[in-house]
């Protein structure tokens, strides 16, 4: 026990109110402290001695003792990084020794080092949660017995080291829940302080989704309106002050009904970008704080952002279709709401390309009317999409005679901006595009389609000559393979009369297969490469015409060299019937693979294709797109290692 009216003789703090002369229980190491130290004037800095920085930062308390002698030295030894050895105690987390050094040179405890940093500071960054309780210990004990001009400066709390962070900061960005806890405990004023990049502890609590630390910051009186709350909260916090914005980003409903339960004013919030709550959290596709938000206000899905799109559009505009699906299934008008081009929810989706956002709007009875919904300048989703080129979007969007015939304002219908629009060269994603956009006229039988592609016209020489250089390697390629194959049928030759040099197996079907298709992916790219020299001569029209007919030519040789290989394998090993089944199997994905992923560079670059079976066969590659882009990471994965 200390008497109070004792320790206010030592202190000699003028100006101090005279304790009550109860006594108080307080730490052993606090009994011989003096207050006058406290604020004691160092003078000049000494450089440490490599002895002593090495005995203190050991934890050597005999180092202290001969200090103790030297006590105004002690408080001015500093290490070439600016720490004092109350530092280097911290950092070594030696309590004993801090409490000794504490008590001996308090004033210590406000001193920084060269980066701005206070004991205090090294203690929550290490995680020191003895020697920060023992520190709060001590400015709890000094400033019951200061003046208030004096107990105002002895608040390390919100004191800042070089990049604006309190101890606070520094407990939190180390998740040290307890030492953070303690600190709130503290001082109610350091969490709201903002750091240099203007991110306050409360921010950071937050963004780290600490729910209880959350709580214990934002407590307030229970007799203090909401509005009260609000701009005492407003009027605290520096720096950043979207809360609720950064709950959903943590994606923490605990924080959020923490911070929305004491202030529920900012649900209607704004961030800089002009977003609210409900906005920010459609927009990265936080389905439960999207609920949680809904499920407190009614009107929030009728505000509109800065830029006049409304929650609904944000989710569509990312493609979040559960989250847009919740707008539409709690507030079924929503669907109609406009932004400020006059677009619907369907405009948004198929515009940024959001495709299965679009077929599920489409598909779904209540909402497919929005196909045929115009924007202020009279485009549909259909004339946005082609306009972006989102060929996904096409197959859903161009569903029906009615919005294929729409104009927008300037008198043009989807095709006629897609036929307008598309290069001349050849560019996958339009040629794609206008491909799917007339297979889907053609279907609907309201108009004449010649064909699903138009003639593509070579714009930079050098390129095209790379073109059929490569085309020309792989040709020559197949037809060495294949050539090499014909001379090493599976089986081999008889050795002996009568039918010397014949292959073994010459009445086989399955080797008149194998040898079938081998002749015919050989001729194949025997014939892609001498159409491919004419296409070396220079003449552009040549070079497209010369490619019209090596590319089908070379994709029929790619397809029946896999086909010759497989039957190849069936002649040596058909009456093992395990391995057989498992090689069809494999080749059977591969070459529907192949088809697939080969059929379309040369589908789209032909002058003329039919709409019938061609068209069916682009749209039912969008169907299973997926699947085969799904194929081909996990080749990459097996075969390369990487995603």
């Amino acid at each position: 026990m200390i008497h109070g009216s004792q320790d206010f003789s030592q202190s000699g703090g003028d100006g101090a109110t005279p304790p009550t002369g109860d006594t108080e229980f307080v730490p052993e190491f606090l009994t011989n402290l003096r207050l006058s130290d406290l604020f004691a004037v160092r003078g000049e800095d000494v450089r440490m001695p490599p002895w002593i920085f090495s005995r203190i930062s050991d934890g050597n308390k005999q180092c202290l003792e001969k200090l103790k002698s030297h006590r105004n030295l002690m408080a001015r030894l500093k290490s070439n990084t600016g720490d004092s050895i109350l530092h280097l105690a911290v950092i070594w987390g030696h309590l004993e020794l801090v409490k000794e050094i504490v008590s001996e040179c308090p004033c210590l405890l406000l001193e920084p080092n060269s980066s701005g940093q206070t004991p205090l500071h090294v203690a929550a960054h290490g995680g020191h949660t003895a020697i920060v309780e023992a520190f709060v210990a001590l400015v709890t004990f000094a400033s019951s017995r200061l003046c208030s001009e004096e107990s105002e400066r002895m608040n390390p709390y919100v004191l800042k080291d070089e990049d604006g962070n309190t101890a606070l900061h520094l407990a939190i960005k180390g998740l040290y829940l307890e030492i953070a806890r303690c600190l709130v405990n503290a001082n109610q004023d350091a969490p709201f302080l903002g750091n240099n990049k203007g991110i306050s502890s409360l921010y950071m609590a937050v963004e780290a989704r600490m729910v209880s630390l959350v709580e214990a910051i934002l407590k307030t009186k229970d007799d203090e309106d909401l509005e009260g709350k609000k701009s005492n909260l407003e009027s605290k916090i520096q720096g950043c002050k979207y809360l609720a914005h950064v709950s959903l980003q943590a994606r923490s409903i605990g924080v959020l009904d923490v911070i929305l339960n004491e202030c529920p004013t900012l649900v209607n919030e704004r961030d800089k970008k002009g977003r609210t709550c409900l906005s920010y959290g459609a927009s990265i596709g936080y389905y439960e704080g999207v609920c949680n938000l809904l499920d407190r206000s009614t009107k929030s899905v009728y505000v509109c952002d800065q830029d006049g799109s409304f929650p609904i559009h944000t989710a569509a505009e990312e493609g979040h279709k559960e989250i847009v699906f919740e707008f539409i299934k709690r507030y079924p008008d929503s669907k109609y709401l406009l932004n400020k081009l006059g677009q619907n929810v369907l405009h948004v989706a198929a515009k940024n390309g959001r495709w299965s956002t679009s077929y599920l709007l489409m598909s779904n009875k209540k909402t497919e009317h929005l196909g045929v919904g115009q924007d202020v300048d009279g485009n549909t989703p259909l004339h946005l999409a082609v306009m972006n080129w989102h060929f996904e979007s096409i197959d859903c969007l161009a569903s029906s005679s009615k919005i294929l015939k729409v104009r927008n304002k300037s008198g043009l219908r989807a095709r006629d901006i897609a036929e307008l629009e598309v290069k001349p060269n050849y560019i996958f994603h339009e040629r794609w595009t206008l491909a799917l956009l007339l297979y889907a006229i053609h279907s609907n039988g309201f108009e004449y389609v010649h064909s699903l592609t138009r003639p593509a016209e070579p714009l930079d020489p050098k390129n095209n000559r790379d073109y059929v250089n490569t085309l020309l390697l792989v040709a020559a390629l197949v037809a060495t393979m294949t050539f090499a194959a014909g001379f090493t049928i599976p089986g081999g030759f008889n050795s002996s009369a009568p039918h010397l040099g014949r292959a073994t197996l010459a009445t086989n079907p399955t080797l008149f297969i194998f040898l079938l298709l081998d002749i015919l992916a050989m001729q194949s790219s025997v014939a892609t490469i001498g159409t491919l020299i004419w296409a070396q001569l220079g003449d552009p029209s040549l070079i497209r015409s010369s490619l019209h007919v090596a590319l089908p030519l070379l994709l029929f040789a790619l397809l029946c060299m896999p086909l010759a290989f497989l039957f190849g394998l069936i002649t040596a090993v058909g009456h093992v019937k395990w391995l057989l089944a498992i090689i069809c199997i494999i080749s059977l994905l591969f070459f529907f693979w192949a088809i697939f992923v080969l059929g379309p560079h040369v589908m789209l670059q032909r002058p003329y294709v039919s709409p019938n079976n061609a068209g069916f066969f682009l749209v039912t590659f969008m169907q299973y797109k997926t699947i085969f882009e799904l194929i081909a990471k996990l080749i990459r994965i097996i075969f390369c290692g990487c995603y």
